[in-house]
């Protein structure tokens, strides 16, 4: 299968803190690929470096369909098709989620203007807001922000989809019904990388799951060969957390 995204050996450093270190990863066309950690671990800071926003790596290289982008602007990325998400919901509260979600298809696709509705309703229709549309955003629930957020990014129809924490806050419900969103997105032809400390929903989703501590890749693998993995349940809660790990884990 081939590589959609290779990142070799980034680093960022703020002062003397080395958020990320030396990380390396290839992500393959087609799959869901995850990545865990505790707070800190320096996730959010690899999607940055990836994206450009809102900087680059210090050193090492990030490549895209054999093109590498490590300095490239953020927007040229997107144009590229890379789209991503945010830990916090964001949305323009106070125009409709119609108009939200064609502000990514103005900005991130070469449409003429009257295709611009027809991708919009369907970035809607995929995220099941189409009968939102006309709402304001800032009416929407916490679940109606991320999925808002995720239909502002695939408006542009990315190649590349990087969602991170999308389950924060979200109930047992809603985390059963994104699960089942982020896999019927992978059903096309998006590649989807996903940061998530809900580990049920992050384990039941990736083919392939990298764990970061301290700004470091601590391993890689399948969920089940993680979720057996001492040096990884230790990471997150310690030598006593092993046997809650394994149960929520699954």
């Amino acid at each position: 299968m081939a590589t959609i995204l290779s990142v070799n050996g980034v680093t960022k450093k703020f002062g003397e803190l080395v958020a990320v270190d030396d990380v390396s990863f290839a992500v393959d066309e087609g799959e869901i690929y995850g990545i865990a950690g505790p707070n800190g671990a320096g996730k959010t800071t690899l999607f940055n470096l990836i994206t450009g926003i809102p900087y680059h790596a210090d050193s090492g290289a990030v490549t895209y369909r054999s093109e590498e982008i490590s300095q490239l602007s953020p927007h040229k990325i997107y144009e590229l098709g890379i789209a991503r998400t945010f830990q916090k919901e964001t949305a323009f509260d106070t125009l409709t989620v119609q108009e939200n979600v064609r502000i990514g298809a103005v900005f991130g696709t070469d449409l003429e203007s009257k295709s611009y509705d027809s991708a919009v309703d369907q970035a809607l229709e995929s995220l099941g807001l189409i009968d939102d549309r006309y709402r304001l955003a800032g009416e929407l629930s916490l679940y109606g922000k991320k999925r808002l957020m995720i239909a502002s990014a695939i408006v542009s129809n990315p190649h590349l989809l990087m969602l991170d924490e999308p389950a924060g806050g979200l109930n047992v419900a809603e985390l059963s019904e994104l699960e089942s969103l982020i896999l019927r997105l992978s059903g096309g032809e998006m590649t989807i990388i996903i940061i998530e400390h809900v580990l049920p929903l992050l384990f039941g989703v990736s083919n392939r799951v990298m764990v970061m501590d301290f700004g470091k890749r601590l391993a890689e693998g399948s969920p089940e060969a993680l979720a057996r993995d001492d040096t990884v349940i230790e990471a997150y809660l310690g030598e006593r957390g092993k046997d809650a790990f394994h149960a929520i884990s699954g």
